[in-house]
């Protein structure tokens, strides 16, 4: 679709400037001419039959919806051949974009807090979102969590397993099991999804994901594999964290938290906050942002569970920031940009042997050692006390490997191991 900037909807919505664009629609950043306040505008630009449905039930779920924490609805309609919703406007970043070291334990806690207030909102309307990822919750410069995107979402009254079979929408990492079997999704499923962010957040990776992007095999991983305790990737999440998201991810949602205001409850709790309490109407100030943990009887914070909690932090930052020294390494090896590489391998070697992640520094050790082979296959001039080095590194790590049954990544270690041998027998 043509840019719109300029263009005025219905005589009183005027359109200025593309803020982006989506699989369906384009969002731009306008004025509501009557009421003098800046506004978003929802273009639909797919104008498929199943499309145009999904896009007004966007318009009438959200438009019933009046909380804080949920992106505003302020008109919706069609004017010269275009479908629009009339939305607020919101400025910040979404939880995707924030940086690990953006978040504090306090900080972090409060967000899901005030995400899980925006669907216990609309779970008590019998709006269910169904697409809960961290691409759709807005966090505002101000610290106000905004969930956005309700186009896909059904009222309860709506759903059967006549109208579920055979229609899995939404993200597929962050789906519940029962999305994939043509059952009946319920507000159970989008606390399944909070829990695949919140694993997200403390670990640094979702709890299911396809090395290959087999979607396939995601798909058999939601609906049988027992997610991985988030204490195994990263050693500084505290047990109450770890037994909460275990529980949002069982597969069988009776076993999970049946509603969000419990979950609200026991993070409320585990950081010294009182649990918000339900207002008429369904609006209410959100749990604040900054600030110290409030202490009320009976629910002040263990010390040692902050601890643990800003040490979580601290290894999610450092985890993050291994992962990107390990891409940074693997993308200049290509280049054959090998002081780069070498530089950025050890980067992500010294972050995660800080935070004790093994299978981590493992797999990048093999990552480094595969460079090393490469560069000194492809140079005349051999740096014997590298290549011992990375023997003796990759030695250790086959190790590991072999010991946590890493069958893929032990046969191509072994490889380059025997291959680091050779080289190093011709230099004596």
């Amino acid at each position: 679709m043509t840019d719109l900037a300029g263009r005025v909807l219905a005589g009183r919505y005027r359109i200025e400037g593309l803020i982006g664009r989506g699989g369906m629609a384009d969002v731009y950043r306008g004025i509501d001419t009557t009421l003098e306040r800046p506004i978003a505008v929802k273009i639909l630009t797919d104008r498929s039959d199943p499309v145009l449905r999904r896009f007004l039930r966007e318009a009438q779920s959200m438009a019933r919806l009046n909380h804080r924490n949920i992106v505003a609805v302020y008109d919706a309609g069609q004017a010269d051949g275009l479908s629009y919703i009339i939305m607020e406007l919101v400025s910040g970043r979404t939880l995707a974009q924030i940086p690990a070291d953006g978040l504090t334990m306090h900080v972090a806690i409060r967000y899901f807090i005030e995400l899980l207030e925006a669907l216990a909102n609309a779970h008590e309307q019998s709006i269910i979102h169904r697409d809960i990822k961290p691409t759709n919750v807005m966090v505002t410069d101000d610290g106000t969590v905004k969930v956005m995107d309700f186009g896909l979402s059904r009222r309860t009254s709506e759903m059967s397993s006549e109208t579920n079979a055979g229609e899995i929408v939404g993200t597929i990492a962050y789906l519940a099991p029962e999305r994939f079997l043509g059952k009946v999704a319920d507000a159970r499923s989008d606390l399944y999804s909070v829990g695949v962010v919140m694993y997200e957040v403390f670990t640094g990776r979702v709890p299911f994901k396809s090395p290959t992007d087999d979607l396939v095999a995601v798909i058999f991983a939601h609906v049988n594999d027992a997610p991985a305790s988030l204490r195994t990737i990263n050693r500084a999440v505290p047990p109450q964290i770890d037994q909460i998201v275990l529980k949002l991810l069982e597969k069988n949602a009776d076993l999970r938290y049946q509603n969000a205001r419990q979950l609200i409850a026991e993070l409320g709790a585990l950081i010294g906050g009182p649990a918000p309490a339900p207002a008429a109407g369904g609006s209410r100030p959100a749990a604040g942002i900054e600030g110290p943990p409030r202490r009320t009887s009976g629910m002040t914070l263990d010390e040692s569970v902050r601890n643990a909690l800003d040490r979580t932090f601290g290894s999610t930052t450092t985890l993050n920031a291994g992962y990107a020294s390990t891409l940074s390494g693997m993308l200049a090896a290509r280049k054959r940009d090998y002081p780069e590489a070498t530089r950025t391998y050890r980067l992500a070697l010294r972050a995660f042997k800080e935070i004790g992640n093994e299978l981590e520094y493992a797999k990048t050790t093999l990552k480094y050692a595969a460079m090393i082979l490469q560069k000194n296959s492809e140079s005349p001039r051999t740096d014997r006390r590298e290549i011992e080095e990375s023997i003796r590194q990759l030695g250790m790590a086959v190790l590991d490997l072999r010991a946590r049954g890493m069958v893929k990544e032990l046969e191509e270690a072994e490889r380059v191991l025997s291959a680091l041998r050779r080289i190093a027998l011709r230099l004596r």
